[in-house]
Parts: structure tokens; C-alpha cells; sequence
């Protein structure tokens, strides 16, 4: 595999389906929640969602993708003919030999997502799930800098504000209580909740004035009255 070759990360529902990934080298995907693109795959990873007890919120198998064809769920499961789905259509993905990815990558907490893309550099070296993203040299900076200050994040998260939700770049997981940080086009902060502050930081903040974006949690974290670290990046 190549640093720039593509890789799908996949939740895979039940053992039965990783069972099958290996044993018959096939996974299906349903068309109608397909992502878009899903054909430039150049490999298949596999989350594990809590079905899978111990192995739970990690992703330790995946597999190069050979091609796919369009298909019906009763074609791939003749033994279920009355499946409330069994007309439904899927892509099925043909698979090599299935590998272990080790060590696993791992999640500090289940993720509600169906897939994600990122590419086999950033997959070889992912220690945890948040390692995976393909965002732009401006998250990636502030990613770096959160995680140098060893503090518990999670990317690309929902947050509620009111009655509106919206996905957080990241979001800072403090003891008393949470900030959410977005890139954006104006600074800003606001409080979102209880115990719960949003902070909006730009793009050129980031890459011209790393300081000045810092400062914005620092703000942020004191308003919560907890400590962020201040040492220099």
C-alpha cells in the first residue's frame, strides 16, 4: 500500500459480518447509505462497534478491496428470503484475505458513525480514532497542540445548542465540564449548556497567530474554573 492509497473505515454491525469478511471475503453495503466514492477504496477497515464486547470501539481488522457489484440482500443471504430487507439492494465489496491491524486502533468512547475516510499513512500510524481524520493543516495544528497538552478529546463530535445540533471540530472533555471548538470564519464564545462553552477559532489564527487561539480556551477552560496547561508549544 502507497501513504496516499485510500482507506474506508466501516461499522461493522455484528460478528456474523466479520465472520463473513473473513471466511468468504465479501462485506455488503447498503446502496442507500453508501458513501459517495466508496469504489476509490483501495482498502476496508472495520469499527467494532459494542456488539463485540472486548474488541468493543476499535478498529484490529481490514482488508484490500478488490471491487464490488451491485446485488440483492436475498442474493447474498438465499437462507433468508422473508428478511423485511431481502429485495433491498447492496453493494458487495470484494475483499482480500483480512489482516490484523496491530496493535488496534482504539476509541476512548463509541462512536455513532457509519464510516470515514482517511488514507493509509494516517492509518498505519493511528494509535487512537482521532488520529484518523483527513482535515485540513489547520486542524491538524490544533489537534497536535491539544493532544501535546494531554488533554481528553474527541474529534468531530455533535454537540446541542438549544434545539439546534451541530458537529464540533473537537470537543475538550474537562472534569466539571466540556468545550467545543470549531473552526470558523469570526472568533467567538459563547455558552451552549451547563458546564458547556463553545469557542469558534479562524483558520489564520491558527497558522499566523497560534497564541492568540490558545488564549481563546485558556478563556474558555477558566470560565469553567479548571486548569489548561500553558506551556509553550
Amino acid at each position: 500500500m502507497n501513504p496516499d492509497d485510500v482507506v474506508l473505515v466501516a461499522l461493522i454491525n455484528a460478528p456474523r459480518d466479520l465472520e463473513i469478511a473473513r471466511r468468504e471475503h465479501w462485506y455488503r453495503l447498503p446502496t442507500r447509505h453508501a458513501p459517495k466514492y466508496f469504489s476509490g477504496a483501495q482498502a476496508l477497515a472495520f469499527y467494532l462497534p459494542a456488539a463485540f464486547r472486548e474488541r468493543k470501539w476499535s478498529i484490529d481488522t481490514y482488508a484490500a478491496v478488490r471491487g464490488h457489484e451491485l446485488t440483492r440482500r436475498r442474493d447474498l443471504f438465499p437462507d433468508e428470503p422473508k428478511h423485511p430487507r431481502a429485495d433491498e439492494t447492496y453493494y458487495k465489496l470484494q475483499l482480500g484475505a483480512t489482516q490484523a491491524r496491530v496493535p488496534p486502533i482504539v476509541s476512548k468512547r463509541g462512536r455513532r458513525v457509519l464510516f470515514l475516510w482517511t488514507n493509509w499513512e494516517k492509518f498505519s500510524n493511528a494509535r487512537e480514532w482521532n488520529d484518523l481524520y483527513l482535515r485540513t493543516p489547520a486542524h491538524e495544528k490544533l489537534y497536535a497542540a491539544l493532544r501535546a497538552d494531554d488533554l481528553d478529546i474527541e474529534r468531530e463530535i455533535v454537540v446541542r445548542e438549544g434545539r439546534a445540533r451541530y458537529r464540533a471540530d473537537f470537543l475538550i472533555y474537562l472534569p466539571q465540564g466540556q468545550i467545543a471548538i470549531t473552526l470558523g470564519e469570526q472568533p467567538s464564545q459563547k455558552s451552549i449548556g451547563a458546564r458547556q462553552l463553545a469557542c469558534v477559532v479562524t483558520p489564520a489564527e491558527i497558522e499566523n497567530d497560534f497564541a492568540r487561539a490558545r488564549r481563546a480556551i485558556q478563556r474558555a477552560a477558566r470560565e469553567l474554573q479548571q486548569s489548561y496547561s500553558t506551556r509553550k508549544l
